[in-house]
């Protein structure tokens, strides 16, 4: 009588196989992990930036609907925002502050003092992790109430 030597399972040479050929697999897509992980990080950064930039325009915005001179705005901005900004408050200048690994950076002109307008351009950097530097910028002419 014949045995039938017919059994469902793997060889040790095929489970061996078939190992070698998960680590080449994984090898080779790991770095994309990283890199899509990276991608995120810096992403993450870029769309915080940009969150927080706009709410400080929109902060300058509104003080620009009540205040009448540049002057007011800066001072405003340097008592309640916690900027760094030159005293006096002249004409054109810079202001910063650094919160949470972000440099923030205003930098104001009054481009006509006769009809109120202010050209205000606010960048907001990263100052931490492998990839620092801007993340958002914007730049908006404002008019003071008259």
């Amino acid at each position: 009588m014949m045995r039938n030597n017919n059994r469902g399972g793997l060889t040790i040479v095929e489970v061996v196989v078939a190992m070698g050929l998960f680590g080449i697999i994984m090898v080779t897509l790991f770095p994309a992990f990283l890199l899509t992980a990276n991608v995120d990080l810096v992403s993450k950064e870029f769309t915080d930036a940009n969150t927080l930039t706009q709410s400080e325009m929109e902060y300058i915005y509104f003080k620009t609907k009540s205040m009448t001179t540049l002057t007011e705005v800066i001072t405003d901005i340097r008592l309640n925002k916690a900027y760094t900004c030159p005293t006096p408050v002249g004409t054109s200048g810079t202001c910063t502050k650094t919160v949470n690994g972000f440099l923030y950076t205003l930098i104001y002109t009054a481009n006509s003092p006769q009809i109120n307008v202010a050209k205000v351009n606010l960048t907001v950097a990263s100052t931490s992790g492998d990839y620092q530097g801007n993340r958002a910028q914007i730049e908006v002419l404002l008019r003071l109430k008259e």
